[in-house]
């Protein structure tokens, strides 16, 4: 099975953010990319496990104290 990798355009329409939005989170590195000489992309096993590292991460802060 082939491997989807994604143009910083179509991670923006993925996640419905600005093309800016995700080209400052790959300026910062705050979502895993690959730099093909100048171009970016970024592969979808990628994408989806930094969103699950962030529905984690905001669970764990908006967790109910018991």
């Amino acid at each position: 099975m082939e491997e989807k990798v994604y143009t910083i355009p179509e991670v923006a329409t993925y996640l419905k953010l600005s093309k800016s939005k995700v080209y400052y989170l790959v300026q910062t590195r705050k979502i895993p990319h690959l730099r093909i000489g100048r171009n970016v992309r970024i592969r979808e096993v990628d994408l989806k496990k930094w969103m699950d590292e962030l529905l984690e991460e905001q669970r764990a802060v908006y967790q109910p104290a018991l």
